[in-house]
Protein backbone atom coordinates (compact mmCIF):
# COMPACT_ATOMS: atom_id res chain seq x y z
CA UNK A 1 0.00 0.00 0.00
CA UNK A 2 1.37 3.41 -0.98
CA UNK A 3 0.27 6.88 0.13
CA UNK A 4 1.43 9.93 -1.76
CA UNK A 5 0.86 13.65 -2.09
CA UNK A 6 2.24 15.12 -5.29
CA UNK A 7 1.79 18.39 -7.15
CA UNK A 8 2.02 18.06 -10.93
CA UNK A 9 2.84 20.98 -13.22
CA UNK A 10 0.59 20.96 -16.28
CA UNK A 11 0.76 23.10 -19.38
CA UNK A 12 0.18 26.85 -19.04
CA UNK A 13 1.27 26.74 -15.41
CA UNK A 14 -1.79 24.79 -14.22
CA UNK A 15 -1.10 22.71 -11.11
CA UNK A 16 -2.86 19.62 -9.87
CA UNK A 17 -2.63 18.28 -6.36
CA UNK A 18 -3.37 14.66 -5.49
CA UNK A 19 -3.57 13.04 -2.08
CA UNK A 20 -4.54 9.37 -2.16
CA UNK A 21 -3.73 5.86 -0.97
CA UNK A 22 -2.94 3.12 -3.47
CA UNK A 23 -3.40 -0.61 -2.91
CA UNK A 24 -1.14 -2.50 -5.32
CA UNK A 25 -2.37 -5.68 -6.99
CA UNK A 26 -0.34 -8.86 -7.47
CA UNK A 27 0.85 -7.97 -10.96
CA UNK A 28 2.20 -4.54 -10.03
CA UNK A 29 4.11 -6.08 -7.15
CA UNK A 30 5.39 -8.82 -9.47
CA UNK A 31 6.74 -6.26 -11.95
CA UNK A 32 8.30 -4.17 -9.16
CA UNK A 33 6.22 -1.02 -9.44
CA UNK A 34 7.77 1.08 -6.69
CA UNK A 35 6.06 3.78 -4.68
CA UNK A 36 7.48 6.54 -6.88
CA UNK A 37 6.34 4.64 -10.00
CA UNK A 38 2.82 4.37 -8.63
CA UNK A 39 2.86 8.09 -7.82
CA UNK A 40 3.84 8.93 -11.38
CA UNK A 41 1.28 6.57 -12.91
CA UNK A 42 -1.75 7.62 -10.88
CA UNK A 43 -0.88 11.30 -10.94
CA UNK A 44 -0.43 11.03 -14.69
CA UNK A 45 -4.00 9.78 -15.13
CA UNK A 46 -5.33 12.39 -12.75
CA UNK A 47 -3.58 14.99 -14.86
CA UNK A 48 -5.01 13.47 -18.06
CA UNK A 49 -8.54 13.72 -16.66
CA UNK A 50 -7.86 17.31 -15.61
CA UNK A 51 -6.70 18.16 -19.12
CA UNK A 52 -9.65 16.44 -20.77
CA UNK A 53 -12.14 18.15 -18.46
CA UNK A 54 -10.53 21.46 -19.39
CA UNK A 55 -10.99 20.61 -23.09
CA UNK A 56 -7.27 20.43 -23.74
CA UNK A 57 -5.25 17.89 -25.69
CA UNK A 58 -3.66 14.92 -23.97
CA UNK A 59 0.10 15.33 -23.76
CA UNK A 60 3.02 12.96 -23.40
CA UNK A 61 4.56 12.33 -19.99
CA UNK A 62 8.34 11.89 -20.00
CA UNK A 63 8.19 11.31 -23.75
CA UNK A 64 5.45 8.67 -23.59
CA UNK A 65 1.73 8.71 -24.23
CA UNK A 66 -0.46 7.73 -21.25
CA UNK A 67 -1.34 4.01 -21.40
CA UNK A 68 -3.73 2.09 -19.18
CA UNK A 69 -1.98 -0.73 -17.34
CA UNK A 70 -3.35 -4.26 -17.61
CA UNK A 71 -2.01 -6.93 -15.26
CA UNK A 72 0.87 -4.65 -14.39
CA UNK A 73 1.91 -4.21 -18.05
CA UNK A 74 2.83 -0.63 -18.86
CA UNK A 75 1.95 -0.87 -22.58
CA UNK A 76 -0.27 -3.96 -22.89
CA UNK A 77 -1.11 -3.54 -26.59
CA UNK A 78 2.58 -3.45 -27.54
CA UNK A 79 3.22 -6.47 -25.30
CA UNK A 80 0.42 -8.39 -27.05
CA UNK A 81 1.66 -7.41 -30.52
CA UNK A 82 5.25 -8.34 -29.60
CA UNK A 83 3.99 -11.73 -28.38
CA UNK A 84 2.33 -12.33 -31.75
CA UNK A 85 5.62 -11.55 -33.50
CA UNK A 86 7.46 -13.92 -31.16
CA UNK A 87 4.95 -16.71 -31.80
CA UNK A 88 5.15 -16.21 -35.57
CA UNK A 89 8.94 -16.46 -35.49
CA UNK A 90 8.85 -19.47 -33.15
CA UNK A 91 6.30 -21.27 -35.34
CA UNK A 92 8.30 -20.78 -38.52
CA UNK A 93 11.55 -21.65 -36.74
CA UNK A 94 10.01 -24.96 -35.67
CA UNK A 95 9.28 -25.70 -39.35
CA UNK A 96 12.82 -24.73 -40.34
CA UNK A 97 14.37 -26.81 -37.56
CA UNK A 98 12.24 -29.86 -38.41
CA UNK A 99 13.29 -29.90 -42.06
CA UNK A 100 16.91 -28.70 -41.89
CA UNK A 101 19.49 -29.82 -39.36
CA UNK A 102 22.00 -27.25 -38.12
CA UNK A 103 24.85 -29.57 -39.11
CA UNK A 104 23.65 -30.05 -42.69
CA UNK A 105 25.09 -26.85 -44.25
CA UNK A 106 26.63 -23.57 -43.05
CA UNK A 107 23.73 -21.64 -44.59
CA UNK A 108 21.29 -23.58 -42.43
CA UNK A 109 23.29 -22.60 -39.33
CA UNK A 110 22.98 -18.98 -40.39
CA UNK A 111 19.19 -19.20 -40.47
CA UNK A 112 19.03 -20.97 -37.12
CA UNK A 113 21.07 -18.14 -35.59
CA UNK A 114 18.95 -15.52 -37.35
CA UNK A 115 15.74 -17.02 -35.95
CA UNK A 116 17.17 -17.10 -32.42
CA UNK A 117 18.24 -13.46 -32.72
CA UNK A 118 14.73 -12.48 -33.84
CA UNK A 119 12.99 -14.41 -31.07
CA UNK A 120 15.33 -12.91 -28.49
CA UNK A 121 14.54 -9.42 -29.79
CA UNK A 122 10.79 -9.98 -29.46
CA UNK A 123 11.19 -11.35 -25.94
CA UNK A 124 12.96 -8.16 -24.91
CA UNK A 125 10.35 -6.08 -26.72
CA UNK A 126 7.73 -7.73 -24.51
CA UNK A 127 9.83 -7.14 -21.39
CA UNK A 128 10.44 -3.48 -22.24
CA UNK A 129 6.79 -2.72 -23.00
CA UNK A 130 5.78 -4.54 -19.84
CA UNK A 131 8.07 -2.44 -17.68
CA UNK A 132 10.05 0.51 -19.03
CA UNK A 133 13.33 0.86 -17.10
CA UNK A 134 16.76 2.02 -18.26
CA UNK A 135 17.93 -1.61 -18.48
CA UNK A 136 14.91 -2.94 -20.37
CA UNK A 137 15.11 0.04 -22.74
CA UNK A 138 18.77 -0.71 -23.41
CA UNK A 139 18.03 -4.40 -24.07
CA UNK A 140 15.06 -3.63 -26.32
CA UNK A 141 17.00 -1.14 -28.44
CA UNK A 142 20.06 -3.37 -28.62
CA UNK A 143 18.15 -6.51 -29.55
CA UNK A 144 15.94 -4.66 -32.04
CA UNK A 145 19.06 -3.45 -33.85
CA UNK A 146 20.50 -6.98 -33.77
CA UNK A 147 17.38 -8.22 -35.58
CA UNK A 148 17.47 -5.45 -38.17
CA UNK A 149 21.18 -5.92 -38.81
CA UNK A 150 20.61 -9.67 -38.87
CA UNK A 151 18.34 -9.21 -41.89
CA UNK A 152 21.12 -7.24 -43.61
CA UNK A 153 23.87 -9.73 -42.65
CA UNK A 154 21.79 -12.70 -43.83
CA UNK A 155 21.26 -11.01 -47.20
CA UNK A 156 24.99 -10.35 -47.61
CA UNK A 157 25.96 -13.91 -46.67
CA UNK A 158 23.27 -15.54 -48.83
CA UNK A 159 24.06 -13.59 -51.98
CA UNK A 160 27.84 -13.15 -51.64
CA UNK A 161 28.70 -16.43 -49.86
CA UNK A 162 31.16 -17.38 -52.58
CA UNK A 163 33.03 -14.06 -52.17
CA UNK A 164 34.58 -14.88 -48.81
CA UNK A 165 36.84 -11.81 -48.52
CA UNK A 166 34.03 -9.38 -49.32
CA UNK A 167 31.68 -11.13 -46.89
CA UNK A 168 34.34 -11.14 -44.16
CA UNK A 169 35.01 -7.42 -44.65
CA UNK A 170 31.32 -6.47 -44.58
CA UNK A 171 30.57 -8.65 -41.57
CA UNK A 172 33.56 -7.35 -39.61
CA UNK A 173 32.57 -3.76 -40.31
CA UNK A 174 28.96 -4.45 -39.34
CA UNK A 175 29.92 -6.13 -36.07
CA UNK A 176 32.27 -3.30 -35.14
CA UNK A 177 29.56 -0.74 -35.83
CA UNK A 178 27.03 -2.77 -33.84
CA UNK A 179 29.44 -2.93 -30.87
CA UNK A 180 30.03 0.83 -31.09
CA UNK A 181 26.31 1.57 -31.20
CA UNK A 182 25.58 -0.75 -28.27
CA UNK A 183 28.30 1.00 -26.29
CA UNK A 184 26.58 4.31 -27.05
CA UNK A 185 23.24 2.93 -25.88
CA UNK A 186 24.87 1.63 -22.70
CA UNK A 187 25.81 5.17 -21.66
CA UNK A 188 22.11 5.77 -20.95
CA UNK A 189 22.12 8.96 -23.03
CA UNK A 190 20.09 7.81 -26.03
CA UNK A 191 19.70 9.93 -29.14
CA UNK A 192 16.36 8.48 -30.21
CA UNK A 193 16.39 10.08 -33.66
CA UNK A 194 19.88 8.76 -34.36
CA UNK A 195 18.96 5.29 -33.12
CA UNK A 196 15.87 5.27 -35.34
CA UNK A 197 17.93 6.45 -38.33
CA UNK A 198 20.44 3.63 -37.84
CA UNK A 199 17.66 1.03 -37.74
CA UNK A 200 15.93 2.47 -40.80
CA UNK A 201 19.17 2.58 -42.82
CA UNK A 202 20.20 -1.01 -42.07
CA UNK A 203 16.62 -2.19 -42.58
CA UNK A 204 16.35 -0.38 -45.91
CA UNK A 205 19.72 -1.66 -47.18
CA UNK A 206 18.94 -5.22 -46.13
CA UNK A 207 15.48 -5.06 -47.69
CA UNK A 208 16.90 -3.64 -50.92
CA UNK A 209 19.43 -6.46 -51.19
CA UNK A 210 16.70 -9.04 -50.64
CA UNK A 211 14.50 -7.26 -53.17
CA UNK A 212 17.23 -7.41 -55.80
CA UNK A 213 17.86 -11.08 -55.09
CA UNK A 214 14.16 -11.92 -55.23
CA UNK A 215 13.89 -10.02 -58.52
CA UNK A 216 16.81 -12.04 -59.89
CA UNK A 217 15.13 -15.30 -58.87
CA UNK A 218 11.82 -14.16 -60.31
CA UNK A 219 13.48 -13.35 -63.65
CA UNK A 220 14.77 -16.92 -63.71
CA UNK A 221 11.28 -18.28 -63.25
CA UNK A 222 11.32 -18.93 -59.50
CA UNK A 223 7.88 -19.03 -57.93
CA UNK A 224 8.94 -18.78 -54.30
CA UNK A 225 10.60 -15.41 -54.89
CA UNK A 226 7.16 -13.79 -54.66
CA UNK A 227 7.18 -14.40 -50.90
CA UNK A 228 10.23 -12.20 -50.44
CA UNK A 229 8.79 -9.57 -52.77
CA UNK A 230 5.63 -9.47 -50.66
CA UNK A 231 7.66 -9.41 -47.44
CA UNK A 232 9.70 -6.39 -48.52
CA UNK A 233 6.64 -4.60 -49.93
CA UNK A 234 4.55 -5.14 -46.80
CA UNK A 235 7.45 -4.11 -44.56
CA UNK A 236 7.76 -0.84 -46.48
CA UNK A 237 4.00 -0.21 -46.38
CA UNK A 238 3.75 -0.54 -42.57
CA UNK A 239 7.03 1.26 -41.78
CA UNK A 240 5.39 4.73 -41.59
CA UNK A 241 3.52 3.52 -38.51
CA UNK A 242 6.84 3.39 -36.67
CA UNK A 243 7.86 6.80 -37.93
CA UNK A 244 4.50 8.48 -37.28
CA UNK A 245 2.95 9.23 -33.92
CA UNK A 246 -0.58 9.60 -32.58
CA UNK A 247 -2.25 9.34 -29.16
CA UNK A 248 -3.21 5.78 -28.16
CA UNK A 249 -6.64 4.61 -29.24
CA UNK A 250 -8.62 3.25 -26.27
CA UNK A 251 -5.66 4.15 -24.05
CA UNK A 252 -3.62 1.29 -25.60
CA UNK A 253 -3.02 1.33 -29.36
CA UNK A 254 -0.58 4.04 -30.39
CA UNK A 255 1.33 4.04 -33.70
CA UNK A 256 4.13 1.89 -32.29
CA UNK A 257 1.73 -0.80 -31.02
CA UNK A 258 -0.16 -0.86 -34.33
CA UNK A 259 3.16 -1.18 -36.17
CA UNK A 260 4.13 -4.18 -34.06
CA UNK A 261 0.73 -5.72 -34.74
CA UNK A 262 1.07 -5.18 -38.50
CA UNK A 263 4.49 -6.90 -38.62
CA UNK A 264 3.27 -10.08 -36.89
CA UNK A 265 2.30 -11.94 -40.13
CA UNK A 266 5.50 -10.98 -41.98
CA UNK A 267 7.73 -13.76 -40.55
CA UNK A 268 5.39 -16.28 -42.19
CA UNK A 269 6.33 -14.88 -45.59
CA UNK A 270 10.02 -14.45 -44.83
CA UNK A 271 10.70 -17.89 -43.38
CA UNK A 272 8.68 -19.62 -46.07
CA UNK A 273 10.99 -17.97 -48.58
CA UNK A 274 14.00 -19.11 -46.56
CA UNK A 275 12.72 -22.71 -46.44
CA UNK A 276 12.02 -22.75 -50.19
CA UNK A 277 15.42 -21.20 -50.89
CA UNK A 278 17.16 -23.88 -48.81
CA UNK A 279 15.26 -26.55 -50.70
CA UNK A 280 16.34 -24.95 -53.97
CA UNK A 281 20.04 -24.82 -53.04
CA UNK A 282 19.88 -28.38 -51.69
CA UNK A 283 18.36 -29.67 -54.92
CA UNK A 284 21.11 -27.96 -56.90
CA UNK A 285 23.78 -29.57 -54.75
CA UNK A 286 22.13 -32.97 -55.11
CA UNK A 287 22.20 -32.66 -58.90
CA UNK A 288 25.94 -31.95 -58.80
CA UNK A 289 26.64 -35.15 -56.83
Amino acid sequence: MHRHVQVLPLTDGLLFRQNTTIQQDFWCRLFSWRCIDECKYHCMWSAVKKLENAGRQVVKFHGKWPFKRIMGMQEPASVFASLLNLLANAYMYSKLRTEFSIKSRPMVLLWHLFALVCMNAWVWSMVFHTRDTPFTEFMDYTCALSMVMGLYVAAVVRILHSQKKIVATLLTGSLLYFATHVRLLATGVVDYDYNMTVNVIFGAVGSFIWLVYAGYLSARGSRYSSRMLWFVTCSAVVLPLELLDFPPVRRAWDAHAVWHLSTAPLPLLFYQFVIEDLRYTQSRQDKLL
